[in-house]
C-alpha cells in the first residue's frame, strides 16, 4: 500500500507527517513549490524564529530513500516536521511499500 501526500505549506507554519512504515519501503519528497522547505525531527526545530537543526530542500528538488522498520534514520523518528520559512511551497510525499 502506499501514500501519496500533497501539502500545501504557509509561511512559517510548521507541519508533522508521519512519514513510518510497518515494512520496508521507498520514500519519495518533493520541493515542487518556489521556497524552500525546511526539515527536522522537533517543530521548534524548523520555526523560523529558532530553527536549529534541520535539513534544508531546496526548490524543484527532489530526494528518494530506502525507509521502513529498522533501516535507515527514519526508522527511530516517524513523525518528521516541515516548514517554508520564507514564503508558502508546495511539498509532495510518496510513501511507497
Amino acid at each position: 500500500m502506499a501514500r501519496i501526500l500533497r501539502i500545501s505549506m504557509a509561511e512559517d507554519a510548521p507541519e508533522g507527517i508521519d512519514l513510518g512504515l510497518t515494512k520496508p519501503g521507498k520514500l519519495l519528497i518533493q520541493n515542487s513549490g518556489a521556497n524552500d522547505i525546511v526539515v527536522g525531527y522537533d517543530r521548534s526545530h524548523v520555526l523560523n524564529a529558532t530553527a536549529q537543526s534541520y535539513y534544508t530542500i531546496s526548490a524543484g528538488l527532489t530526494l528518494m530513500m530506502d525507509i521502513g522498520p529498522g533501516i535507515g534514520f527514519l526508522s527511530q523518528q516517524q513523525l518528521m516536521w516541515f516548514n517554508s520559512p520564507s514564503g508558502v511551497s508546495t511539498l509532495e510525499i510518496w510513501i511507497a511499500d
